[in-house]
């Protein structure tokens, strides 16, 4: 589906989705029939390409949620240094919405106190553009978004802001911009970086006050003297960035970038010493758009292992495909998803190299709409898929995000996710490799 700020194509999506509901409705208790079977048994799908490996079969356990009614957008961050933060929007009264976060203690498998990073009127508060963290020792930040109310309209802009925290979550700055050069920032990124700093990438709408149709791509380090850095003058308009950390001290950086001719795949870059590095595709998979999908990549590291998923539909074809980083570029990308995916992705790596790739899949003959994951061993081997829990693919469902957990034993990862009720409700599980 298409972003409403820049495409008029969403306005069918929203009428297509309205008759859509009943049809919905119908077939909801059937779903979550098979759905639970497909949690008890888990289920298998042949992969477009690479080994498939069926010893994998990790443990789903329902986690209490320390979010309120109504919550949305949320976002889980683990540090370097190994705490998991959940970050994520609820409503007050009137217009007014509330930013909080809280630590998940994996020791006790609980919650800790739930902070509060900020609350106000006038925040765009939206299904696909949501709150992030960056977790430091001596510092978290924060980031979110402000100057339209409700999800905006055709032609709408607004303001990326952040904050940080010196104790953990306390207390926190007064808000400022993100960058001073543009009043149309979207979509923000963040990553620290060796040195304490905080790099920000943004998807930037300055060329479009300007007159010309181009969303561009830009970065900067936070609080740090200078201009905005141009990452890619031509991008898509409204998806999603990632960024991560890598073992030499660099930070990739994966997008959805744009052609003149509309091809709209996923590219990479690198940020080392100050610079970033040509933009380099991650696979040619040709998809050719005149709108935005809202279905960006995500990237995960850990040390030396990289691994990238996203979304494509090239040729007429749904896909979630899955790619490593190697000493050339990304490898051949690996088809993952069960023939009906609707995307939403996101990427983990272990220690080890393995890779844990989710995405949302759309209900088929043979397995229930929802959250799936598999596993990719460094060996390229492609694990069973694994139903996580039942979700809406409604915009309302928003995009379920993991972080690894750190400590002792198999290796165990958080999912938090948006459950489209009213009010909406975040959801959380816990990932155990057995």
């Amino acid at each position: 589906m298409l972003h409403s700020n820049h495409c008029q194509a969403c306005a069918q999506l929203a009428r297509r989705d309205a008759w859509a509901k009943p049809r919905r409705r119908m077939a909801t208790w059937l779903a979550r029939a098979a759905f639970a079977f497909g949690l008890a048994a888990g289920l298998h799908a042949a992969s477009a390409s690479g080994a498939t490996s069926s010893d994998w079969a990790p443990e789903v356990t329902v986690m209490t949620s320390p979010c309120g009614p109504g919550a949305t957008g949320s976002s889980l961050v683990t540090s370097a240094e190994g705490e998991t933060w959940l970050s994520w929007v609820e409503p007050t009264a009137g217009d007014r919405h509330v930013l909080k976060c809280a630590r998940f203690d994996a020791a006790r498998m609980s919650w800790g106190p739930v902070r509060v990073i900020a609350e106000g009127t006038g925040w765009f508060v939206n299904w696909a553009d949501f709150p992030v963290l960056a977790v430091q020792p001596a510092r978290m930040t924060a980031v979110w978004s402000v100057g339209s109310h409700g999800h905006g309209g055709e032609g709408a802009s607004y303001q990326a802001v952040f904050s940080t925290s010196a104790d953990h979550g306390v207390t926190w700055s007064d808000r400022q911009p993100v960058t001073r050069e543009s009043a149309s920032v979207e979509f923000v990124a963040l990553q620290p970086l060796p040195d304490g700093r905080v790099l920000a990438a943004w998807l930037d709408g300055r060329a479009r006050v300007a007159g010309d149709e181009r969303q561009t791509l830009y970065a900067r380090v936070l609080e740090e003297p200078g201009p905005d850095m141009l990452v890619d003058e031509r991008v898509c308009d409204c998806c999603q960035l990632s960024l991560s950390a890598t073992a030499d001290g660099s930070a990739l950086l994966a997008y959805r970038g744009r052609t003149r001719d509309e091809i709209r795949d996923i590219r990479w870059t690198r940020f080392r010493d100050g610079r970033w590095a040509a933009p380099q595709p991650v696979h040619d998979d040709g998809w050719a758009l005149t709108g935005c999908p809202v279905n960006g990549p995500q990237i995960g590291s850990a040390g030396e292992h990289v691994a990238a998923a996203w979304f494509t539909a090239a040729g007429a074809t749904r896909r979630v495909l899955a790619s490593r980083l190697g000493t050339g570029g990304f490898t051949a990308a690996q088809r993952i998803d069960l023939g009906r995916p609707v995307g939403r992705v996101d990427a983990i790596v272990l220690p080890g190299g393995a890779a844990w790739i989710s995405w949302l899949e759309g209900a088929g003959p043979e397995h229930a709409g929802g959250i799936y994951l598999r596993e990719i061993s460094p060996r390229g081997e492609i694990s069973d898929a694994v139903a996580i829990a039942e979700a809406s693919d409604a915009r309302s469902g928003g995009f379920p995000r993991m972080a690894l957990l750190h400590g002792d034993g198999p290796p165990h990862a958080l999912i938090s996710f948006t459950q489209a009720e009213t009010p909406s409700k975040i959801a959380v599980r816990l990932i155990t490799a057995r």
